[in-house]
C-alpha cells in the first residue's frame, strides 16, 4: 500500500495552501510520509521571476521546521523543491542545493525559451515543434541538471490535449529512451505523477508504456506524487499508481533522506 506523497506544493507561485493545511490533509488520509517540493523556476538569459528569491527559501524553511514539530509522531515531512529548467542555471542551482539540507529534488520543464508550456500556441503544425523542444529539454536536464528524479515526464501531453491534439509516443519515444538512459546511467529516478488523471490526459506521468520502457532498461528508482497545489488532492490516486507499478514490473517505491535513496513502499 502506497502511504508516502512526494510531490505536493503550499506557497508556490501556483499554490497557496499553508505547509500546515497540506501537512493535515496527509495524516487524515492516512500517509506516512509527505515531501514538500514547492517551486522554484530557473530562466534562460539569466532572467528571474518575482517569486524566486532567499525570503522565499527562508519562508518555506520556516513552515518546514513549525510543521515537523506539530506533526512529529505522525508524519514524516521531507524537505523538497521544484527545480524548473535547473540546467539553465546549474551554478545558481548548486548554490541552493548546497546552502539547504534538502532530502529531495525535483527535475522538471515547466517552460521553453522562459514561455510557459501553458501558454504555448498548440496547433497542428506547432504540436511536433513544441513536443521536440519540450524532450530536447528534458534530455539536457536528465544529463546535467542535478535533481533525485525527474518530474512529470510527458507534462507537454496536458496542453497538448487541452488544445484538442493528441501526442503519440512514438513521436517522443527516441528522446524518453535518452532521458531514461541518462537517468539511469547517473542513478538517478522518475516519478509516477498521479494529476493527469485528474487534469484531462487519462493517464499517469508518466504513462504505462514508459514505464515499462524504464523498467526493460533497467530503471529501479521511482517515486510517486499527487502533484497536490490543494489540500483535497493529497494523496490522490496513489492505489492507482500502484497498480500501474505492479503492471510495470516494479515492486517497491523510494524514499530520500538528505538526497540519499532509502526504500519506501511495498507495492
Amino acid at each position: 500500500m502506497l502511504t508516502t506523497d512526494y510531490h505536493t506544493h503550499s506557497i508556490s507561485p501556483d499554490a497557496n495552501t499553508p505547509m500546515r493545511d497540506m501537512c493535515q490533509a496527509a495524516v487524515e488520509r492516512g500517509l506516512t510520509e509527505l515531501a514538500v517540493t514547492d517551486h522554484y523556476e530557473f530562466y534562460a538569459h539569466g532572467i528571474k521571476g518575482r517569486y524566486f528569491h532567499e525570503d522565499y527559501l527562508k519562508a518555506y524553511w520556516e513552515s518546514l521546521e513549525a510543521c515537523r514539530e506539530e506533526f512529529a509522531g505522525r508524519l514524516v515531512i521531507r524537505s523538497g523543491m521544484e527545480f524548473g529548467q535547473l540546467h539553465m542555471a546549474q551554478r545558481e542551482a548548486f548554490d541552493i542545493i548546497r546552502k539547504y539540507p534538502f532530502d529531495y529534488l525535483i527535475g522538471s520543464i515547466h517552460k521553453i525559451e522562459n514561455v510557459d508550456l501553458e501558454h504555448m500556441e498548440y496547433t497542428e503544425r506547432t504540436v511536433p515543434q513544441i513536443v521536440t523542444s519540450y524532450y530536447r529539454h528534458l534530455a539536457e536536464l536528465s544529463a546535467y541538471g542535478e535533481y533525485d528524479c525527474l518530474g512529470h515526464l510527458d507534462l507537454v501531453k496536458r496542453y497538448a490535449i487541452r488544445n484538442g491534439h493528441q501526442v503519440d509516443y512514438e513521436m517522443c519515444a527516441e528522446y524518453i529512451d535518452e532521458i531514461l538512459k541518462n537517468v539511469i546511467a547517473r542513478g538517478k529516478g522518475i516519478e509516477v505523477n498521479t494529476s493527469g488523471l485528474r487534469q484531462g490526459i487519462g493517464e499517469t506521468m508518466p504513462g504505462l508504456r514508459t514505464l515499462k520502457r524504464y523498467r526493460e532498461l533497467g530503471g529501479t528508482v521511482i517515486t510517486v506524487g499527487s502533484d497536490a497545489h490543494r489540500p483535497q488532492d493529497v494523496g490522490a490516486d496513489l492505489d492507482g499508481a500502484a497498480k500501474l507499478l505492479r503492471e510495470a514490473g516494479f515492486t517497491k517505491t523510494c524514499s530520500f533522506e538528505r538526497r540519499r535513496q532509502i526504500d519506501g513502499c511495498v507495492l
